[in-house]
C-alpha cells in the first residue's frame, strides 16, 4: 500500500486512524513517540510505523527525515491533523516531492492571514512581529473598538498557547512586556495578533471544501473554562438564530473563496457577543477567531459526528485526510445529511483544578459513552484553564447520557483521587 507520513494526531482520532487509513488503501507513518500516549491510543498503533519525534521542534522533525530518508523515499504523502503543522508539511512535501494538503491550509494556519482575507468578519486585530513588540512599535489603541480590552495571541498556535488577556488602558509597552513574558519563541520573525477581547458565547461551524464547493455539516456550541476548552455540544444549530448561522456560513465562504482554498475541512471558530439565539437585540454578530482550516475539529469531534450521524469514525477520518490531498483520490464523502434529526451529542475534554501527576483514571462500567485518556499514566497536567494541554480526558456520548457518566469518572494523582473540572453545557 502506498504510504501517508502524518505529523500531528489527537488521542481521540488516532484510536480510528490506522483503519481509516489501511480502509482507504493507504499505509500510516506515524511521527510521534507512543509513550506520549495513553495505553488505550497507543494500542492503536501496533503494527504502524512510527518515528518518535517532537514535532514541536521543526529542527528535530527536519533532523529526523534527514537522518531516516526510508521514511520520505517509501511515502507518497504527507500531512495531518493540526493546522497549525501545516505550513511545515507544505516545507517538507516540497524538500521531499511528496504530495500534500491544499496549499492555502498552510496560509490559514496564520491567524495574522485570516484577518487579512476578511478583515469585515473577524474583531478588530493587528498583526505584527516579536521584533516589532520589542520595538514597543504595537499601539493597542489603533485596535478599535476594544471596550473589554485585548487579546494577545501567537498568529500560528492552537489549543489557548501563549494567549494573553490584555486591559483596555495597554499600551505599546504592555504588549512588549506581555510578549517576552509569554514563553513563546523570541524569534525577530515569529508572528503575533493583538484583538479586540469579544465577550460572548464560542460555538464553531463544521464542514468542507470539496472542489471549492463549500459544504456545511452543522454548528457546535463550546465551552471553556478560562483558556480551555472543556465541553462541546453538536449538533447546536437549533441554539442558535438564523441571523448568526448565515453571518457564520458567509464568513467561511468568504474565506475559502478568498483564500483559493479548493479541497479540505474546516472547523472554524466564532464568539457570538449577546445572546447567540437571537433574543432581544442581540443582533447578527459572529466574529470569526480561529479558521482551523484543512482539518476536523479536535477532541471528540470525530466521535460526536458518528454518533450524531450513526457513522463509522474510521469512515469520517478517511474523507477527512484523503480529501486535504488534493492530489490523492478521495474517500467517499460520509452522509452527513441522511439523518433528518441528528442525534444530540456532548463531549467533555476534562481536566483538574490543580496541577498534577495523573496515575490513572476510572471509568464507571456499562455507559455509553465512549472514554478516550488523554495523558498517560504518569504524565503531568497543567490545571484547567490554562489551555488544552490541561486535558486529562475527553469523554463523548449522547446528551441525555454524558452527564450522569461524567459524574462518575475519578482522575488517581499522586496526591491522590480528585473529581475532574468539568462544566456542564447550557
Amino acid at each position: 500500500m502506498k504510504k501517508i507520513i502524518i505529523l500531528g494526531v489527537n488521542a481521540v482520532s488516532l484510536k480510528y486512524l490506522p483503519q481509516a487509513l489501511r480502509t482507504a488503501g493507504y499505509e500510516p507513518v506515524f511521527l510521534l513517540d507512543p509513550a506520549d500516549f495513553s495505553a488505550q491510543s497507543a494500542a492503536a498503533l501496533r503494527g504502524s510505523a512510527c518515528f518518535p519525534v517532537d514535532i514541536e521542534d521543526r529542527a528535530a522533525v527536519l533532523r529526523l527525515l534527514a537522518e531516516h530518508p526510508a521514511i520520505t523515499e517509501d511515502a507518497f504523502a504527507i500531512t495531518g491533523l493540526f493546522d497549525e503543522k501545516f505550513p511545515l508539511i507544505e516545507e517538507l512535501a516540497a524538500a521531499y516531492g511528496l504530495c500534500r494538503p491544499d496549499p492555502a491550509a498552510a496560509r490559514l494556519a496564520s491567524k495574522a492571514e485570516v484577518a487579512r482575507i476578511i478583515p469585515e468578519h473577524c474583531p478588530p486585530t493587528a498583526r505584527f512581529t516579536a521584533a516589532e513588540a520589542r520595538r514597543s512599535a504595537v499601539d493597542p489603541a489603533a485596535v478599535t473598538p476594544a471596550p473589554h480590552g485585548y487579546i494577545l495571541k501567537p498568529a500560528e498556535q492552537a489549543g489557548g498557547q501563549g494567549v494573553v488577556q490584555l486591559p483596555p488602558d495597554a499600551t505599546s509597552g504592555t504588549v512588549r512586556d506581555a510578549v517576552a513574558a509569554s514563553g513563546m519563541p523570541d524569534d525577530d520573525g515569529y508572528p503575533w495578533v493583538l484583538q479586540a477581547d469579544v465577550r460572548g458565547q464560542l460555538i464553531s461551524l463544521e464542514g468542507y471544501v470539496e472542489e471549492g464547493r463549500v459544504v456545511f455539516i452543522g454548528f457546535s456550541l463550546r465551552g471553556r473554562i478560562a483558556w480551555t476548552e472543556i465541553s462541546n455540544l453538536l449538533p447546536a444549530d437549533d441554539r442558535l438564530s438564523p441571523a448568526v448561522r448565515d453571518r457564520c456560513r458567509a464568513a467561511v465562504t468568504a474565506l475559502a473563496e478568498r483564500s483559493g482554498m479548493t479541497q479540505g475541512y474546516f472547523h472554524s471558530e466564532f464568539l457570538v457577543p449577546g445572546d447567540p439565539t437571537g433574543s432581544a437585540g442581540s443582533g447578527d454578530q459572529a466574529f470569526l477567531i480561529d479558521a482551523n482550516a484543512g482539518r476536523l475539529g479536535g477532541g471528540g469531534h470525530v466521535e460526536q459526528l458518528a454518533l450524531a450521524y450513526a457513522l463509522d469514525p474510521a469512515e469520517i477520518l478517511a474523507h477527512v485526510v484523503t480529501l486535504g490531498l488534493p492530489d490523492v483520490p478521495t474517500s467517499p464523502a460520509p452522509a452527513y445529511g441522511s439523518a433528518a434529526a441528528p442525534r444530540s451529542t456532548t463531549a467533555y475534554y476534562y481536566g483538574l483544578e490543580r496541577e498534577a501527576v495523573v496515575t490513572s483514571v476510572s471509568v464507571p462500567p456499562g455507559g455509553r459513552c465512549l472514554h478516550t485518556q488523554v495523558v498517560r499514566d504518569g504524565g503531568r497536567v497543567d490545571a484547567a484553564g490554562t489551555g488544552d494541554s490541561a486535558w486529562v480526558g475527553v469523554l463523548t456520548g449522547p446528551t441525555e447520557d454524558i452527564r450522569r457518566e461524567m459524574e462518575g469518572i475519578v482522575v488517581h494523582t499522586v496526591a491522590g483521587p480528585r473529581r475532574p473540572a468539568w462544566t456542564p453545557t447550557s
